[in-house]
């Protein structure tokens, strides 16, 4: 039998017909995608504020502090336990230890990494290699970003207005763009941990909102400031839930 070719009008139809299938399987994919980092990011901030709460009873509902470090320079990051020597290795092979951290025993080890950064258009710079959590904690309440033992500016549970409306846990990332591989010309997006009334480090990567934990125990979610989304990846959705300088929703 002779071989046939396609003609130019089969090849067309193929080519559509593939097409067609690729973007329903694609559009399929994402919707899945968004609806696991929905799901992990309710999980991570259910947990997170269930052990938070613990942690407060037990310790006269004074906040953790954000980041601790001892007199050999280990870190005692508000999510974990992390060595000097870690510490001075390069990003992306650092590694923590979540139950060395001061929520480590009241947090079980639900807590799962985020998906949501494949949404971002940029390609995401890890900062660990034992995994991410893509959560970030109100540093106002920690004290501030570094604290010893002779300063502990912690927040009060008490002395806050309204709980409800005091953010502790969010989604977080930010725009890295002086750290390689990331440089002005290829930002890339990376986890952070913590906000003030200045970071650009809120992650609205539900649907253009964040998801958060309040003092009070609930969950819900707080859309961005548009004039604070952060220009270098205008699609990557990180910014702020209340202008530079405001601290709204931080205390």
């Amino acid at each position: 039998m002779k071989n046939r070719a396609f003609s130019l009008v089969e090849i067309l139809v193929a080519t559509a017909i593939v097409l067609v299938l690729g973007a329903t399987v694609t559009g399929v994919g994402w919707k899945a995608y968004g609806k696991s980092s929905l799901a992990v990011s309710a999980n991570n901030i259910r947990q997170l504020a269930a052990g938070g709460t613990a942690y407060l009873a037990d310790n006269n509902y004074i906040f953790w502090p954000f980041k601790r470090a001892d007199s050999d320079r280990n870190a005692f990051w508000w999510y974990g336990f992390e060595t000097f020597a870690s510490i001075k290795q390069a990003e992306g092979m650092r590694t923590f230890d979540p139950e060395q951290g001061p929520l480590g025993g009241y947090v079980p080890k639900a807590i799962r990494p985020d998906p949501s950064f494949a949404f971002t258009g940029k390609a995401f710079k890890p900062k660990y290699r034992n995994g991410y959590l893509g959560i970030g904690y109100n540093v106002l309440l920690g004290g501030k970003w570094q604290w010893d033992n002779d300063v502990k500016s912690l927040g009060n549970y008490w002395e806050l207005t309204v709980p409800s409306q005091v953010v502790v846990f969010f989604t977080s990332a930010q725009v890295n763009t002086f750290q390689a591989p990331a440089s002005s010309k290829n930002p890339m997006i990376e986890e952070f941990y913590g906000i003030d009334e200045k970071e650009k480090t809120v992650h609205f990567r539900h649907a253009g909102q964040a998801m958060v934990g309040f003092a009070n125990g609930s969950a819900g979610f707080l859309p961005m400031d548009e004039t604070t989304r952060d220009p270098r990846a205008p699609t990557a959705n990180v910014g702020r839930f209340a202008p530079i300088n405001s601290k709204k929703y931080l205390e």
